[in-house]
């Protein structure tokens, strides 16, 4: 059954059919929309100044921190905010949400609600699909490369302080993911305050930087980065793998439209990070002009000697926001892929009770630890693991831009003309930062890759496995006339008590409730089939959206449609069906859960490799009987053997 494991009932919740997403608790004001969103939306893209020009002076490239250069660099960087965030993210994708919600998977819903021909519905499901597992990639780097950026001022302050970055960033990534657990209720309520301080704190210290050296703001004249790319021409290209580090966190922006609306979105962006981003990074620009030296850590060129401490526990501070915001977003979305089907249930755990969004998942919890921890012993420095950064970002970029041709074309009925100039465009931008990137493969690029290589073969495998069980449970299932015919026309023997059995179909008997019969040739006293439909909206008010059907001979059909966020209570749906004529007594039931047995001795519709890995993705899915809220004393496992 597919189902929304553990996700809690939201207050604000809708009571009717129609889902839509609640105002976050406690926030009623834009002013506070903008400060929560800066805690939240901007952390990745807030701390790009920590490694991005850095890294587009590696000696990789072999760039020299002259001006002509710095100019350069510093245009591109100018109008890829200006175009790619600015223009494209803040202007244009907020306009396409999906019930108040923003991202790829926001795109997906607009597309499907659609009479649109099959094939595009394959594509935006397989981009969809894509998407979140670049995001996987993406999610690995972004702690590792935050926290050892930050932790690098040390060796600014004392080059034999150097060695003790490695180990201190992993003491700081190990101390981020284990405190996962206790959740970020108690402190997400400082995260937008300190980014408040942390983006005044380098937009003060960019300008004082640029007061030494003002020639840096001639850098918004495209023609310095026409320039730089027509001096340099393939080294230019490459450079841009670096530049497009300054537009990291766009899409965690986008997907962030439903916690806080595209007007908050907007006026943190324009009033507040925007310009501390340029000013810092022109600030870093002038630095290297003052002081070619300065190119081996520029972002801490620009801080006073007697800041540095506290400018190094600054950043590593928003170093920790901007990894909590992922990784948070990245518990979402292994909640909702679970949901719709692309990951088997797994344990989540609700770490407030009045918060829906504030949610533990302990294997990609421990994944992700164990991911960043490598990471940052084997490259050691953030310019080095700059390298394997970009590629899943440029590569989501390029499929959300696919996603927006279709939505505004197919949905938004946009004229032809003008979708095909923006998407051009856009896709054009992209693909170049994309393109710059796939030569970082072999550099550490192709760890994201494998990354979402890894996801993308466990949704499509998971997915896979339960269309075909799916399939041979309803050609299994019979219809109750059908059932009937197994009595050999007298009732059958009964037992006292309530068997509820859950099943995928809202027709027909379950194979559960035929295996039960057939072995026993005994029914309970009274038979409850309960159907849990899951739907692809958020929430749905289950008051007005949950069905009792009488049938012959004390059966019950309950049905009961639930939004992907809602929270799955067996128990609790059960009390509720009371209430809409079910006549059971509650204290009666047993509960009947099917356990999927893999025969795979003779399959032919998947490959060996899938067949073994859907198998360690079935033993290890979360137990129905906590993933429902199911009482064990009272619960059942009834084996169902399955071909694949």
């Amino acid at each position: 059954m597919a189902a929304n494991q553990t996700t809690p009932t939201s207050p604000g919740s809708s009571s009717g059919s129609q889902a839509r997403w609640p105002r976050q608790q406690g926030v009623s004001s834009t002013g506070s929309l903008v400060i929560a969103a800066l805690g939240v939306a901007f952390g990745d893209i807030g701390t790009s100044p920590l490694y991005a020009i850095q890294a587009c002076f590696s000696k990789t490239y072999g760039l020299k921190p002259e001006i002509p250069e710095v100019l350069g660099l510093l245009s591109l960087v100018f109008w890829a905010l200006l175009l790619v965030v600015s223009f494209k993210y803040v202007i244009l994708m907020l306009l396409i949400d999906s019930r108040g919600e923003g991202g790829i998977c926001a795109m997906l819903d607009r597309v499907r609600n659609q009479r649109l021909p099959r094939r595009w519905r394959i594509f935006a499901f397989s981009a969809t699909v894509l998407g979140a597992a670049l995001l996987f990639g993406d999610g690995v780097i972004t702690p590792a490369i935050s926290v050892l950026s930050a932790l690098e001022g040390l060796s600014v302050h004392s080059p034999s302080a150097g060695r003790f970055i490695m180990p201190l960033s992993v003491v700081v990534l190990a101390t981020l993911f284990l405190i996962q657990r206790f959740g970020t209720g108690r402190v997400g309520v400082i995260f937008g305050p300190i980014m408040v301080v942390w983006f005044f704190t380098i937009a003060v210290l960019g300008a004082l930087s640029i007061y030494q050296s003002p020639e840096v703001l001639t850098a918004i004249n495209p023609v310095f980065a026409i320039t730089f790319i027509h001096k340099h021409a393939g080294a230019a290209f490459v450079v841009l793998g670096a530049v497009v580090l300054v537009v990291t966190g766009c899409e965690a922006l986008y997907a962030d439209l439903g916690h806080f609306g595209r007007k908050a979105i907007r006026i943190a962006w324009f009033a507040l990070v925007f310009p501390s981003l340029l000013l810092c990074y022109f600030g870093q620009g002038a630095a290297i002009i003052s002081d070619p030296e300065a190119v081996s850590s520029p972002f801490f060129a620009i801080v006073p000697r007697p800041l540095l401490w506290p400018m190094i526990i600054l950043s590593t501070l928003a170093a920790v926001i901007a990894s909590q915001a992922i990784i948070s977003g990245l518990f979402s979305l292994t909640r909702q892929a679970s949901n719709l089907g692309l990951l088997p249930p797994l344990k989540v755990i609700h770490t407030s009770s009045t918060h829906k969004g504030q949610i533990f998942v302990p294997i990609i919890n421990s994944f992700l630890m164990v991911c960043c921890i490598l990471l940052v012993i084997i490259f050691h420095k953030s310019d080095a693991l700059a390298s394997a950064y970009g590629i899943a970002v440029t590569g989501m970029m390029v499929l959300t831009t696919l996603m927006f041709m279709v939505v505004t074309r197919a949905v938004l009925r946009w004229p032809f003309l003008l979708v095909l100039t923006l998407g051009m465009t856009f896709l054009l931008i992209d693909l170049i930062f994309f393109s710059a990137n796939v030569l970082k493969i072999k550099d550490g690029g192709w760890v994201p890759l494998a990354i979402a290589g890894v996801f993308t073969a466990i949704m499509s495998t998971w997915l896979r496995g339960s269309i075909i069980i799916s399939r041979q449970h309803r050609i299994r299932s019979m219809s109750f006339t059908s059932f009937k015919r197994l009595w050999n026309g007298s009732d059958p023997e009964r037992v006292e008590g309530v068997g509820v059995f859950l099943t995928n179909s809202r027709i027909g008997i379950p194979p559960s409730l035929a295996t039960i019969y057939k072995s026993f040739k005994v029914l309970p006293e009274k038979v409850v089939l309960l159907s849990i439909q899951v739907e692809e909206v958020p929430y749905i008010g289950i008051e007005r959206n949950i069905r009792v059907y009488k049938m012959p001979g004390d059966f019950f059909h309950v049905t009961v449609r639930r939004g992907y966020l809602d929270e799955i209570h067996v128990p609790e749906i059960m009390e509720r069906a009371l209430t809409q004529g079910l006549d059971i007594d509650p204290d009666q039931i047993t509960y009947y859960v099917r356990q999927l047995i893999v025969d795979t001795s003779e399959s032919r519709r998947m490959v060996r490799w899938r067949r073994r890995l859907f198998q360690i993705l079935l033993r290890n899915q979360w137990p129905a009987v906590w993933a429902f809220h199911l009482p064990p004393a009272k619960t059942m496992a009834v084996g169902i053997v399955v071909r694949l």
